[in-house]
């Protein structure tokens, strides 16, 4: 088995807070294999006598390491597994982006109606339009964390992002050339919505 390039020792208390934290997630349906449970077991071990199963002629019983040793890890394994490690990621960072849009719209909403009454839409219709936009943002940022809610909250995302851009072109295209790039910054935002739908499933 090759050498790890990269091993990370963890102190005891660093580890229960893991698992504890993955206890939390629990409650949001993410059944994480760290939890605390998980953990204790594998720091209490596995004992046993293989006596009477090798007087039974069964195969001899060999150590983790040994095992490991025998069925090396293939490259689809290694995707994976970094896949793996990343979703927490890219799921806690759709849910941060979209609550910060949701919160900064709700807290500049006078300024994200100035931005569409500039260009020639009712002061009511506007005030509707940002106030929806808030809304959905909310919604979805709150509903990616939950484990039941991530597909409807995915889609969602690439849905209310496509429907944005649609809007925007025709209410204010000139946002399309605006040197911090407000449109186009949505479309990696989009994509990466679409990265947990391809990595979910428990089996």
């Amino acid at each position: 088995m090759p050498t790890p390039k990269l091993r990370l020792p963890l102190p005891g208390f660093a580890l229960r807070l893991i698992g504890h934290s993955a206890d939390l997630l629990a409650g949001l349906g993410w059944k994480s294999p760290m939890r605390s449970t998980a953990l204790r077991a594998l720091a209490d071990g596995i004992a046993g006598d293989p006596t009477d199963w090798e007087k039974a002629d069964g195969p001899a019983c060999r150590s983790l390491r040994e095992v490991l040793a025998d069925t090396p890890a293939t490259v689809q394994e290694r995707w994976f597994a970094r896949s793996y490690l990343l979703l927490p990621l890219i799921l806690t960072t759709l849910a941060l982006f979209w609550l910060a849009s949701g919160f900064i719209g709700l807290w500049q909403f006078e300024a994200a109606r100035l931005v569409l009454t500039e260009r020639g839409m009712g002061s009511g219709a506007a005030g509707v339009y940002v106030a929806v936009g808030i809304g959905l943002d909310l919604l979805l940022g709150t509903l990616v964390l939950f484990r039941r809610g991530v597909k409807v909250a995915c889609l969602g995302m690439v849905a209310v992002t496509l429907g944005y851009l649609a809007a925007g072109t025709v209410l204010a295209p000139d946002l399309w050339m605006d040197p911090l790039g407000p449109f186009v910054k949505t479309l990696p935002a989009a994509v990466l919505a679409l990265v947990p739908l391809a990595l979910m499933g428990n089996r």
